[in-house]
């Protein structure tokens, strides 16, 4: 591990506040920018120290960090419920009947998705026509969406990504993705130049806002080292402007409250009483957004 500057601003002035272990007993460092406020995982841990964490217990035993079989009918159908939620609250149906209406006829939209696992947002845009892609490092994941799904998957990190067959889409996708990269800012630049013109981009990202800080070394998202950045709403808003994106449609998620078997009706109703009152506030610890280029 090896201490780093803040990926959003470029400075070395850091401000700790918290430490905490790994389930592999490795210690990580969570700070704070003091210049720009991005919250980071720092010093950090290489790549390959990272991706030793995503083997395929990660995708297929439940834990704080990872899910109950992936790869099951019902996950998959619970994602995509999740999917089209966000999609219709960024009106991205809107968008994507108006490009529609530009292409030739018999021209389809192309798409990409970083970081797809197991490519079941690949697969969902197959099924609406799209010319869909997906990139993905880890193995389970990428055998299954190839040989299970039958998708075009590319197996490799996006920044060493050099397509010969495409180089731009119509639209590209970091769904819950952009916290677990070495280099978000770069990888958000690279996005850019494989964007069409007019072309979206569509991530969601945990939000480090006051549920997270609320919750301390409790918080739901905070997962060391599979986490590295931990960005505020504005933080990341100012980051897509700044690097030259528009247009940004948003909003935020989640209450914090996790659902799990066995818990009462009680429980269940005051889940569903503070998801949509911290949506309606805009505090919720999850975000998406939308930008064109």
């Amino acid at each position: 591990m090896k201490l780093i500057p803040c990926n959003t601003c470029g400075q070395n002035r850091f401000r700790p506040l918290y430490t905490k272990e790994s389930p592999l007993g490795e210690s990580f460092s969570i700070v704070s920018c003091e210049s720009c406020g991005l919250v980071q995982v720092n010093p950090q841990p290489g790549f390959l120290e990272v991706k030793k964490y995503y083997d395929d217990s990660y995708f297929t035993q439940r834990t704080e960090r990872g899910y109950d079989n992936y790869y099951s009918d019902h996950l998959r159908k619970e994602i995509s419920r999740v999917f089209q939620l966000n999609l219709n609250d960024l009106d991205f149906f809107s968008w994507e009947k108006d490009r529609l209406r530009e292409k030739k006829t018999g021209e389809n939209l192309t798409s990409l998705d970083i970081g797809c696992a197991a490519g079941y947002f690949v697969s969902y845009l197959k099924e609406r026509g799209y010319d869909a892609y997906g990139i993905e490092i880890a193995d389970g994941p990428v055998r299954f969406a190839r040989e299970t799904l039958n998708l075009n998957i590319f197996q490799e990190n996006f920044l060493d990504w050099d397509p010969q067959f495409q180089h731009q889409f119509d639209v590209i996708t970091l769904w819950a993705t952009i916290e677990h990269l070495h280099k978000p800012k770069e990888t958000l630049e690279k996005i850019k130049n494989h964007l069409k013109p007019g072309g979206v981009l569509i991530l969601s990202t945990c939000r480090y806002g006051l549920l997270a800080k609320l919750a301390g070394l409790k918080w739901r998202y905070l997962n060391v080292p599979e986490h590295l950045y931990y960005y505020s709403y504005h933080g990341l808003k100012n980051l897509l402007l700044d690097l030259g994106f528009r247009n940004p449609v948003s909003f935020t998620y989640g209450s914090g409250m996790t659902s799990r078997s066995g818990v009462s009706f009680y429980f269940k109703l005051r889940k569903w009483i503070m998801d949509r009152l911290v949506k309606r506030l805009e505090l919720g610890d999850m975000m998406v957004f939308m930008v064109k280029k």
